[in-house]
């Protein structure tokens, strides 16, 4: 009888991702948070309305706030919308969306995560050319986080994530010119990878422009300096055109209803003013080449300025309606603290009511006691914290390390940057699943990880009827991953010799994870049960805040360990 042989982890993680793709399918009408009206006004828009309007349209409060490149896309995938239904990409779009624009959007999201796939099946070899564990590609094609993020609530982050991981396979395999090509194009998608790019600029300088001669390393500078430039010029030049053309501003004057919004939004009437004004002077005085000059100069500058607004708006204030698990949740928590002892002891201290508990976007109460955060603050603390990862990436630039050294810059974004999503934690521990098995240490931390992560996400899904699906979907993923992850290393003892013999029965001595580790797990229970069940017996209507603090500083606890191991291997190891 023939002996069969085991399939390559690159089929088996093409089957993997088909198993996913129907789970996805049966998340078809599920709960959908407001993030499915953004990307579904984003198709009409980019479907109806000339580029040049893309980012002054106003005429609703879901505005483009994407880079141009994510612009593009939903228009390619807006092109085939009118044959399944033209209204799906009319202005305004319905309010009420029927199933069939349900459905579109929703294959649309699993559609692209075809990069992703593509990306994983390119990783499946890894910085050594060494095949990469079969459970490691698919640690990232079932991430329960993805599939909750953009299956049920819906965003395309494995479109995203799958460019991200595809740079990374370029810069593993020593392809440093497509892997910064690549993320340039991921910058002008998504501009929060740009937490990133200073790990990308020193690794590249170093790695693919230095130690090869001052003429050879010159030329390589240049060339990656122009492609990436190419790259932006590709995604930012036609709006700089659009800013040139006279129709841009008169049309904010000729439009009693979308023209007064785009004035408005443009939030430079008085610059748009004094435009016009200088036309009659210089008219007036024979100089028009001149006022042409300056005229172009003033739009361009007006059409970049409100592309920046929407792209950085930092007057949402320091947290999101629900707060992301980092450093700032223990600053406020501190921050109150404070303020109710210093009452307490007689002190005159303003507390604003509901400061940063109102769940509001934007909510940028003053501290009662610390210091105000600024935006300017937190980009300081993130180039602080990703210092000596950086020091590391210019110091002895190996492509084997580039994986944790860019997980470990977006943690450090996720834990000390500026109106962060809860959702940004995608950015480091989908990757951080392919180098999960690479040691004992490296599978126990993502283990843990990875579980704070998705039940972080929990608030986002909120309606009683997913409520299963998020549990169930955690719990299967984290039996994936204690069956799977102990399993490989206890059973590699007759492969691997003394270490991981010591490694083996660390395993079964310590439950995997350690006691510690297991404790703090379980205490993810107690809060469930508490937001679940007994906040609404002991408090009813009453502080509904509450649970999510909860939430937010235990789930913090967890990411402020993962930042702190995750620094400690970097100094240590790379």
């Amino acid at each position: 009888m023939a002996a069969t042989t085991a399939p390559s982890p690159s089929a088996a993680a093409a089957w993997a991702f088909a198993a996913a793709a129907c789970v996805k399918l049966l998340l078809v009408p599920t709960y959908r948070s407001t993030d499915f009206d953004v990307h579904r006004y984003w198709l009409a828009l980019t479907h109806v309305l000339p580029a040049r309007q893309w980012y002054t349209d106003a005429s609703s409060e879901w505005t483009l706030d994407y880079p141009p490149f994510f612009a593009y896309f939903s228009r390619l995938l807006s092109l085939p919308a009118p044959l399944v239904d033209a209204s799906l990409v009319t202005i305004p779009v319905t309010d009420a969306p029927p199933f069939g624009h349900l459905l579109y959007l929703r294959l649309t999201v699993a559609f692209s995560d075809l990069l992703l796939l593509a990306s994983v099946l390119l990783l499946a070899r890894d910085a050594r050319r060494r095949r990469r564990p079969f459970l490691a590609l698919l640690l990232v094609l079932w991430s329960p986080a993805l599939i909750a993020v953009d299956h049920v609530h819906f965003q395309y982050n494995g479109f995203l994530m799958g460019l991200l991981l595809l740079s990374l396979h370029f810069l593993e395999q020593g392809r440093d010119l497509a892997g910064g090509i690549v993320f340039a194009a991921l910058l002008c998608s998504k501009h929060l990878f740009l937490v990133a790019a200073p790990v990308y600029f020193v690794y590249l300088f170093r790695h693919y422009c230095c130690g090869r001669g001052v003429v050879r390393g010159v030329g390589r500078l240049v060339l990656m300096g122009a492609g990436v430039a190419a790259v932006f010029v590709a995604a930012f030049a036609p709006f700089v055109y659009y800013g040139q053309e006279l129709g841009a501003v008169s049309a904010c004057f000729k439009s009693p209803n979308v023209g007064q919004l785009q004035y408005n939004d443009y939030r430079n009437s008085i610059e748009i003013s004094l435009i016009f004004a200088s036309l009659c002077v210089h008219v007036y005085n024979g100089g028009i080449v001149l006022y042409m000059t300056k005229i172009l100069t003033a739009l361009i500058i007006l059409q970049m300025k409100q592309l920046f607004n929407r792209l950085f708006p930092f007057g949402r204030g320091l947290c999101h309606a629900y707060w992301a698990p980092n450093f700032w949740v223990f600053y406020i928590i501190l921050d109150k603290i404070l303020a109710f002892l210093l009452r307490r002891l007689g002190f005159n201290i303003q507390i604003p009511e509901a400061s940063f508990t109102g769940g509001l976007v934007g909510d940028s109460s003053p501290f009662s006691v610390l210091p105000k955060v600024t935006p300017l603050t937190t980009f300081v603390l993130v180039i602080l914290a990703m210092t000596p990862c950086l020091i590391k990436a210019f110091s002895n630039p190996q492509p084997k390390h580039i994986i944790r050294w860019v997980s470990y810059a977006c943690t450090c974004g996720f834990m000390f940057g500026w109106h962060v999503h809860e959702k940004a934690s995608l950015h480091f521990t989908i990757p951080l699943a392919l180098i999960a098995m690479d040691s004992l240490d490296d599978a126990r931390h993502y283990f843990l990880l990875s579980i704070v992560s998705c039940y972080s996400l929990f608030p986002l899904l909120f309606e009683d009827q997913e409520y299963p699906i998020k549990v169930l979907l955690l719990l299967t993923y984290a039996t994936l991953m204690w069956v799977g992850l102990s399993s490989h290393f206890a059973g590699n003892s007759t492969h691997e010799g003394k270490k991981v013999n010591q490694s083996s029965s660390m395993v079964k001595k310590n439950n995997f994870i350690g006691w510690i580790g297991l404790i703090y797990l379980l205490g993810m229970i107690a809060i469930e049960s508490w937001s679940r069940v007994f906040h609404r017996h002991v408090f009813g209507d009453r502080l509904p805040f509450l649970p999510l603090i909860m939430v937010s500083f235990y789930c913090g606890i967890g990411v402020m360990y993962s930042w702190t191991w995750q620094l400690i291997w970097v100094v240590r190891h790379t």
